[in-house]
């Protein structure tokens, strides 16, 4: 029996201007793949040697395709999970109608969120939350188009990190991203960082570099 290799997925939850973009600052410029759905300038100095900017959700998927072959590349970071609701209901509304654009919406997002769980590489996405109703509780949860998918991405997921912004004496922001958080989808393997850490720095280096570390 061929063993299977796994790859930590993570997901980064926060609103706009909490740093998720800014974290992957330090992944490895060579080797990370940059999936840049928001279509954005990165927000710090260089760039990264793959930096794709796709403009359909099939160049979303041709691309991870591509870079899961590519032995150069060991980590990618899609920014955004968010951007790529938005691209594929908007297409999916220029093709359908009704019901059908919801449940072909849903459709793609799941064969997507697929191919990324069998992609045997370290894969960050960045996405914006929602407050849902949850059993009778309001909890934090990826913000997404449709009921079909509500309250439901996270599963896919091993580790879910939300981003916090605190400004220390001098106004200056300080981002972190929280392994635990009361009232959000917040999760990650304790072994990773280890129990009694709560909150990291929000750096994807970090994070890449003690998942490999995890994984030994």
């Amino acid at each position: 029996m061929t063993k299977t290799e796994h790859a930590y997925k993570v997901l980064l939850v926060a609103q706009s201007g909490s740093g998720k973009t800014m974290s992957a600052q330090n992944l490895p410029r060579e080797t990370t793949g940059f999936l840049n759905v928001e279509n954005k300038p990165l927000p710090f100095k260089g760039d990264f040697k793959y930096h794709v900017v796709p403009k359909v959700i099939n160049e979303v998927t041709t691309t991870l395709i591509e870079w899961a072959k590519n032995q150069e590349i060991t980590s990618i970071f899609i920014d955004s999970l968010s951007a790529i609701f938005d691209m594929v209901l908007l297409d999916c509304r220029a093709k359908y109608k009704g019901f059908d654009v919801w449940n072909n919406y849903a459709e793609i997002i799941q064969k997507l969120i697929d191919l990324i769980k069998r992609i045997p590489k370290e894969i960050f996405m960045t996405a914006h939350y929602e407050v849902l109703g949850i059993e009778g509780n309001l909890e934090k949860r990826v913000k997404v188009q449709g009921k079909m998918l509500e309250g439901v991405i996270e599963k896919d997921f091993t580790i879910v990190l939300y981003g916090s912004r605190r400004f220390d004496e001098k106004g200056k922001p300080k981002y972190s991203y929280n392994l635990v958080e009361d009232g959000a989808s917040a999760k990650c393997p304790p072994g990773i960082f280890g129990e009694d850490v709560m909150q990291i720095p929000n750096d994807c280096g970090l994070i890449l570099s003690a998942i490999n570390e995890f994984k030994k």
